[in-house]
């Protein structure tokens, strides 16, 4: 699972999240708190710009190094940027922003794709965010529009799904525990894997 963390960061790390989503769904912002939580003083903007592209940042999430690809939302970015990205990572966490009702469709389609990009052995990490807004959406009305039940039964694949506020930084203790473990046997498995054939 090297891809492109040697080339970008000069170092090996032991696994690469990708961070997908629609445009404006608070990608950069998360993984700014996730960077935060790592031990970065790094302050929170409200006023990101939406990534063009991709954007890599690493950081430690427990006891292993990661490194984090927030890849912009755009749709023409999916293709050229999520599928390779994704098919490489150790777990996926798609952001969903809870307050763009106008864009729920949108979101199930990108999610879908992603769900059939995703290698066997990686995990999901689904966040609806934007919680601290008036209107956004109940965790259980998401749950049903974007049928999540359905698409877990349909994978094998470890698959969280919460409700969040990246910008304030609310509900994200249990999610990053949660990716955490994840991560871990991951890394563990693969660990192990290798001692097997060596």
């Amino acid at each position: 699972m090297k891809s492109f963390k040697n080339v970008l960061f000069g170092k090996e790390f032991q696994t690469q999240i990708s961070f997908v989503g629609l445009y404006n769904a608070g990608k950069t912002t998360l993984v700014k708190q996730f960077k935060q939580i790592s031990g970065s003083d790094e302050k929170i903007d409200d006023k990101y710009f939406p990534t063009m592209g991709l954007s890599m940042e690493s950081f430690k999430l427990g006891e292993l190094e990661v490194v984090a690809a927030d890849l912009g939302g755009q749709q023409s970015f999916q293709e050229s940027f999520w599928k390779p990205f994704v098919s490489k990572s150790a777990s996926i966490v798609f952001v969903f922003d809870s307050a763009d009702l106008n864009r729920v469709n949108e979101a199930g389609e990108a999610l879908k794709k992603v769900l059939k990009w995703i290698p066997a052995n990686c995990s999901f990490l689904f966040l609806a965010n934007k919680m601290d807004l008036e209107n956004a959406l109940k965790l259980e009305e998401i749950i049903e529009r974007l049928k999540l039940k359905e698409q877990i039964k349909e994978r094998p694949h470890s698959f969280g799904v919460y409700q969040i506020s990246a910008l304030k930084g609310t509900n994200l203790e249990e999610p990053i525990n949660w990716l955490v473990d994840q991560l871990t046997k991951i890394s563990k498995q693969k660990t192990s894997t290798q001692e097997e054939s060596a």
